[in-house]
């Protein structure tokens, strides 16, 4: 979805541009009209616009940001309907993912990789503590700001630890950082946001994940079957 720079959303956001695309929505830089500040804007891509299950996971990631107020989670502003979909207001990040750091520069420093995994375990021990497992760590929802401070996005398919979460029809999650149990459709606890951190630090000090394979079915079947070969393996002085 492409929107032209002169559309208000909600009579108060005015497109810049378009800074991130995926399957499921679009990201825009914005403005906000009323408090004279950059925002990013998400929004719903039409395509699932109409499908209940995506617009109740896209209202489910509005309202779980709203209640983890934390210096290294993304702030939520509004959400609303917007024309044929609806749109996500959050604070702007203005950095890049760490999957492209990681893309631009390789196995990153021991020292700058425990910097930016300290930052991750407080977001994610400050969610666990209010009962809410991420389920999709990965780098590509790690964004790192200035000064390398980190902030975890996209909470789309977190869900509460006070139900029994298991998966339904599909497999929830990436398959290059799900963990064993996620890969199974088990019953998921605080447990699988750590091991999937883990992943993302191996990607950190390697470059690389530790898992590859033709399919998404072929990897998740490694997380259950296979053991890594140790990062001190793969990169010296580690």
């Amino acid at each position: 979805m492409d929107l032209d720079k002169e559309i208000l959303i909600a009579n108060r956001y005015r497109i810049i541009k378009k800074v991130a695309s995926g399957g499921m929505a679009d990201i825009y830089l914005g403005e906000d009209l009323k408090l004279d500040r950059q925002v990013a804007i998400k929004i719903l891509s039409r395509n699932y616009a109409g499908d209940r299950n995506f617009v109740a996971r896209f209202k489910s990631e509005a309202q779980v940001l709203a209640k983890l107020k934390h210096p290294n989670i993304v702030d939520i502003y509004d959400w609303g309907k917007f024309d044929d979909s609806y749109f996500i207001v959050m604070e702007y990040v203005d950095g890049i993912s760490l999957k492209e750091l990681i893309d631009r520069k390789g196995a990153l420093d021991p020292i700058a990789s425990t910097h930016l995994a300290i930052q991750i375990c407080e977001a994610l021990s400050f969610a666990h503590n209010n009962n809410l497992i991420h389920r999709d760590i990965k780098p590509q929802n790690i964004l790192i700001a200035s000064g390398k401070h980190v902030k975890i996005t996209d909470f789309g398919i977190a869900k509460s630890l006070n139900t029994d979460i298991t998966k339904t029809l599909n497999i929830i999650g990436t398959a290059q950082y799900i963990s064993p149990e996620q890969a199974r459709g088990g019953v998921l606890d605080h447990r699988t946001d750590i091991y999937s951190l883990g992943i993302v630090v191996y990607e950190m000090l390697t470059g690389d994940t530790p898992f590859r394979g033709d399919t998404s079915i072929d990897i998740s079947l490694k997380h259950i079957n296979e053991r890594p070969k140790k990062p001190s393996s793969l990169i010296v002085n580690i």
